[in-house]
């Protein structure tokens, strides 16, 4: 896999940086007022994994060094996320090591205004000098306004892939009939092997840039079950024709698949970056925004995001050099495995300029919760919810494993609306072994705080799950899985999409 075409461009109010990785452009954008690194350090950890995975030796074009510090650890590294996942092969590195300087002054912390980003900023708030919040990591939304479509609008080709080749919806089936013959052939070569990717991005971009400028694609029963947009469905009401016909039908594509389309929005992302500028303004701190399209490249190769955030972030660390980088842990030692950010992997990827610290995995998220309840302008800043990066929705499972120890510590609701009631709560579903960690340390505090009412739907919630879960380990080891065979035929899909995870289990 090659890395070559180092390109930087001045923007109107930041600056680009970027490389040609496999054929994709990946790149960078950050304020024009910071130094930045002109190695392949930043490039080479964001490729290294989509490497190991094709089992490609890695090659820095001419002229891009790396650091000696970080060559020498890559062995380390790469044997730790084979150890994990035995579909990632050891690679080599080719490239013309030089040491690295310190770029910026000061530190950096990665900030999204979540309990993890919050907490480490309290913890080593003398320390920080400024915090990074990423755009293009988690979401991904693309430039411009008009209803063009290109194959940099598509932010999930794996997904999108997998959805135009075997979805069974109406709105797939309808796309699907309407590729031409290269895109089919490009999606069959992507879906079998994962190569041709920039072949099928471009077919893709081609077909759809047809769709969106023929006649209207909505119907009520190809879209039902989409949700969309109050600014979508008011221009569906308007009966848009000529110029906005174009527009609609991009928009309503942008609604149907919202991972795998990027929307042309960048207003969520202003305001999220005018609220943590304002949070870190009134802290004594600088707000770096930095915009990537990192999303979209790593779901090329369909690594999850909880494999692929480690060098994700370390690249951005290394891209602007500060002396030391510290990265929010996701859990406690208590309850550490296998993850793209890791106290075992995130120090490795320091040179000799950055170090890069993962921090925080003495705290469990509910003491983390407390620390950020006695703060009151952390507690405000404080935002949670995927489903929306400026509002906390109160029903998602990971804001109600948020309120839930706010309301046991009696710290007021902060920024959440009122809690579910108990009822609610002892039906929830819980996604995964850590996630009933969570809701486990809040079982905890329940307890210790008296809330009986609170306890006993957090136990009903758990005792379900741990129901569901034990019926599934009867259908997979006692019936050979039949159970779930037979809803996936009643689906009519014929196969389930996996993400490439951190080990060999699938996220």
């Amino acid at each position: 896999m090659l890395i070559t075409d180092w390109e930087i461009k001045e923007l109107d109010d930041s600056r680009e940086v970027s490389a040609l990785i496999d054929g994709f452009r990946l790149w960078y954008r950050f304020p024009k007022s910071f130094s930045f690194s002109r190695t392949g350090d930043p490039f080479l950890a964001a490729a290294l994994l989509p490497a190991m995975l094709r089992g490609e030796p890695l090659q820095m074009g001419l002229g891009m060094t790396v650091s000696p510090k970080l060559l020498k650890n890559l062995p380390v590294l790469q044997n730790i996320h084979r150890c994990w996942n035995p579909v990632f092969r050891a690679v080599p590195v080719e490239a013309h090591p030089k040491p690295v300087e310190p770029l910026n002054p000061g530190a950096m912390s990665f900030f999204s205004g979540g309990v993890d980003s919050t907490y480490t900023f309290i913890k080593h708030r003398e320390d920080i000098s400024h915090l990074v919040f990423i755009q293009g990591f988690d979401f991904f939304s693309g430039a411009g306004e008009g209803p063009s479509f290109s194959a940099e609008d598509i932010s999930d080709l794996a997904q999108l892939s997998y959805k135009l080749d075997v979805g069974a919806d109406l709105l797939s089936a309808f796309v699907r009939d309407r590729l031409s013959e290269t895109a089919r052939a490009s999606l069959t070569r992507y879906r079998e092997s994962g190569s041709g990717a920039s072949l099928l991005e471009e077919a893709l971009a081609a077909d759809l840039q047809k769709i969106i400028a023929g006649r209207t694609i909505y119907q009520e029963r190809r879209f039902a079950g989409v949700r969309l947009r109050p600014e979508t469905r008011q221009l569906l009401e308007q009966g848009p024709d000529g110029e906005s016909l174009p527009k609609l039908n991009r928009r309503l594509l942008e609604d149907a698949y919202p991972l795998e389309i990027a929307r042309r929005d960048s207003s969520i992302y202003g305001t999220a970056v005018a609220r943590n500028w304002g949070f870190a303004r009134d802290s004594g701190k600088v707000l770096i925004p930095v915009a990537t399209n990192h999303f979209a490249f790593g779901y090329r190769y369909n690594l999850s995001r909880n494999l692929s955030q480690g060098g994700a972030l370390a690249s951005v660390a290394l891209l602007l050099g500060f002396p030391r980088a510290f990265v929010p842990s996701s859990y406690s030692y208590s309850q550490l495995f296998p993850l793209g950010s890791h106290p075992l992997t995130d120090p490795l990827w320091s040179v000799e300029g950055t170090e890069i610290i993962h921090d925080g995995s003495e705290a469990r998220r509910v003491d983390k919760i407390q620390r950020i309840a006695e703060n009151g302008p952390a507690l405000a800043n404080l935002r949670v919810c995927f489903n929306d990066m400026n509002v906390n929705c109160g029903h998602c499972l990971k804001c109600v494993r948020t309120m839930i120890p706010l309301k046991l510590l009696q710290a007021g609701p902060g920024p959440f609306p009122p809690l579910p009631s108990n009822k609610v709560i002892a039906k929830m579903r819980i996604a995964g072994a850590i996630e009933m960690n969570f809701f486990q340390d809040n079982l905890d505090l329940a307890r210790q705080s008296g809330d009986a009412g609170l306890r006993g739907a957090l136990q009903a919630c758990m005792k379900r799950q741990k129901r569901i879960d034990l019926l599934k380990d009867f259908d997979r080891v006692i019936l050979g899985g039949l159970f779930k065979k037979t809803h996936r035929m009643r689906s009519r899909s014929a196969s389930k999409f996996y993400r490439i995870g951190t080990t060999a289990s699938h996220d």
